[in-house]
């Protein structure tokens, strides 16, 4: 292929998102990928193409935002069909985008696509990336990452070691012999299609797929036991095929170049700022001790705690009406009733008293939203209020920066350089930038939004999460766009969890050391698209992330026997043992609420082996907390009694309406008291 002298970059979750508040632009934080890329590569023009800017108030704010390398440049809102109004197609202008069906329509109109900006110095040198798996030790393939330039898109223990699934320039096959690896190409066009493990339960609660009608003589790439890796085409849906597995419908896998990076450690870089005379701007906020002390054992009322979520369930699965339009049919992504599921979530958010934001990204042709939600924590130190809410105003000010020798008292002491003769002559944006870096403003919280107050230094994430989107896709004839998809227990009774929790929570605002963020994540049933997305982003953000705690399907119980599921297990050892804990922590807080049956937690490495919880989890991969596991963090599911049981347990409860369209049906003390549970494990984890 020919060497691109030029990249266009569609502002997506691969490549960064604006600062906005209330529909102004106020900034821009780029993925490290592309900032990198920007600032280390010559001979090719990039620029990043920002949709929907171009009517926003504030655009004029952009022009000072791009590093060098880079340029910025604001379009029209994304459409399809003429590439958003970017014209003149030539093989030698890449269009980079996370959306297959852009890319599909890039290669159409002539121009070179690509899935991710970390792939441009590939295409600079006239290589054409392809997809493969490598497996052996997880050192080597380390080493193999680095040394070719490969941009992972999974990295996992195998049966060989430990298996990569990366795009890597052709050349690198002999690289990886060099180093005694296994190499595996998948014969996909990385360019314009993404890549799917599909699953193969062979008997889902009496649906059995037959594979070659689910196929539909689409090739399989590789198959383990358990799942096959599948492509989809720029037009195709993961709904284009029938394979749905026991729990989770597929997942979507997409180049990340942070999954070969460590997780930051809970309040590593969110600890105390660089600052050169502490007392003149901070101020400690250690929680009182007996204040500690009484969070620490109050035990508040389940039915306190859970007071709405009958009425929010009824809302979200279409029993009552959700807002001024009446009852939704389906909060499917492709559905239009997921976006009124969007818009409603940020009401009730407000309406409670938070500053819920939207984290947004693209897929298959759409824009779809995670929505977020937090309570700050007190952390340890914060800055004196009145100091920083002088500094905010600064950096929110859409004007130009007061000369150093008029900024605010005690700014030149922030860094260990003299600000007034240091950065007197830099570009106002670098200076932003700095006084940003010093104050430790991160863009893995909203700060420059006005209502959204901050959390204090030390103050770590603790996350708590649901999926908004809901499926019937075991129905004869389904179709996403219009078909009914209540999803009362898929997930309306998670995603009612988490309301449920939130509201709880304001009454706890300003007494937690911890931030509580409420995640409602979108896209789920597609692949764990919004959670991956989402999670990527706190890692690239590094982001203190101290534990994940997801709620999903947990309203369905037909008997007597209550039990129900904590999925820590994952194929890496170390992160199964981040999650333990937190397991521990939920399945402790039920036992001291005493309604349910002792929780079942499965902590094993493979998704064979069951029942024997110590080596099998059956939900490996296949919710929300798959997304956090593969970053490196710790992170715990809740469901109902879905998975095998042992010998001696009375058998699965698994929702027999499944991905139907008849799941309208859920035990709601059952629920409330699972939400309960999670409710006072995260309490004790927030102080």
């Amino acid at each position: 292929m020919p060497r691109i002298t030029r990249a266009i970059v569609l502002l997506d979750q691969t490549s960064g998102s604006l600062r906005e508040d209330d529909g102004r632009i106020l900034g821009l934080d780029l993925a490290p990928s592309l900032r990198d890329t920007a600032a280390g590569l010559s001979g090719v023009e990039i620029i990043l193409a920002i949709p929907g800017a171009a009517d926003m108030p504030g655009t004029e704010r952009l022009s000072g935002l791009a590093p060098a390398g880079l340029r910025l440049q604001p379009i029209g809102p994304l459409s399809y069909g003429g590439l958003a109004g970017l014209s003149g197609g030539d093989p030698a202008t890449a269009l980079v985008s996370a959306d297959r069906r852009l890319r599909g329509e890039a290669r159409a109109a002539g121009f070179t696509p690509a899935a991710h900006p970390a792939l441009i110095p590939m295409l600079a040198g006239g290589q054409t990336p392809v997809a493969a798996r490598m497996a052996g030790p997880r050192a080597r393939l380390e080493r193999f990452a680095a040394r070719s330039g490969a941009i992972p898109m999974q990295f996992q223990p195998a049966a060989e070691g430990w298996a990569l699934i990366a795009l890597i320039p052709p050349d690198a096959q002999a690289d990886a012999a060099s180093l005694g690896l296994s190499f595996f190409p998948l014969a996909c066009d990385p360019a314009t299609e993404d890549l799917v493990w599909a699953r193969l339960d062979s008997d889902v609660h009496g649906q059995h797929d037959d594979l070659a009608t689910a196929l539909a003589g689409r090739p399989i790439l590789y198959s383990e036991p358990g799942q096959i890796l599948i492509a989809l085409k720029p037009g195709e849906t993961a709904e284009a095929f029938h394979l749905h597995g026991g729990h989770g419908h597929a997942e979507f896998i997409a180049p990340d170049p942070g999954l070969l990076l460590p997780a930051m450690s809970e309040a590593a870089d969110f600890d105390v700022p660089d600052v050169g005379k502490l007392p003149e701007i901070l101020e400690a906020v250690e929680l009182d001790p007996e204040i500690r002390k009484i969070l620490a054992t109050i035990r508040p009322r389940c039915a306190v705690v859970t007071a709405g979520y009958a009425a929010d369930l009824d809302r979200y699965t279409g029993v009552t009406a959700l807002d001024a339009a009446g009852p939704i049919v389906s909060r499917h992504s492709a559905h239009p009733d997921n976006k009124r599921a969007e818009a409603a979530l940020i009401a009730d958010l407000r309406a409670m008293g938070y500053c819920p934001w939207r984290h947004d990204f693209v897929h298959a042709g759409a824009t779809h939203s995670n929505i977020i939600a937090d309570l700050p924590g007190l952390g340890r130190l914060r800055i004196r209020p009145e100091i920083l809410d002088r500094y905010l105003r600064i950096l929110r000010d859409s004007g130009p920066l007061p000369p150093p020798d008029r900024w605010l008292p005690g700014l030149d002491t922030l860094a260990p350089e003299a600000w007034a003769e240091g950065l007197a002559d830099l570009p106002d944006a670098t200076i932003r930038a700095e006084i940003e870096r010093v104050l430790k403003l991160q863009p893995w919280f909203p700060w420059w939004k006005q209502r959204c107050p901050l959390p204090g230094f030390g103050a770590g994430l603790v996350i708590v999460g649901a999926h908004m989107d809901s499926t019937a896709g075991f129905e004869p004839g389904y179709s996403a766009p219009t078909s009914p998809a209540p999803g009362r227990d898929d997930n309306g009774s998670g995603l009612a969890g988490v309301l449920s929790l939130a509201r709880h929570f304001r009454a706890y605002a300003g007494r937690l050391t911890h931030t509580v963020r409420f995640c409602f994540f979108n896209a789920e049933e597609s692949g764990l698209v919004g959670s991956k997305a989402y999670a990527a982003s706190l890692k690239a953000a590094k982001a203190p992330v101290r534990g994940v705690i997801c709620m999903d399907m947990i309203g369905y119980n037909s008997d007597a026997n209550r039990i129900f599921e904590l999925h820590a297990g994952y194929t890496d050892p170390a992160v199964r043992d981040l999650s333990l804990p937190l397991a521990d922590r939920v399945a402790l807080a039920a036992a001291q609420l005493g309604r349910l049956a002792p929780a079942q937690i499965y902590k094993g490495t493979s998704t064979s082996g069951g029942p024997d919880r110590s080596v099998y989890d059956g939900a490996i991969n296949r919710s929300d907390h798959a997304a956090f596991h593969q970053q490196g963090w710790g992170a715990v599911l809740a469901s109902e009694d879905f998975f095998m049981n042992l010998a001696s347990e009375p058998a699965a409860d698994g929702n027999p309406n499944y991905h139907r369209a008849a799941d309208r049906t859920t035990d709601t003390a059952y629920a409330r008291d699972i939400v309960c549970a999670v409710a006072r494990a995260v309490t004790r984890l927030a102080l």
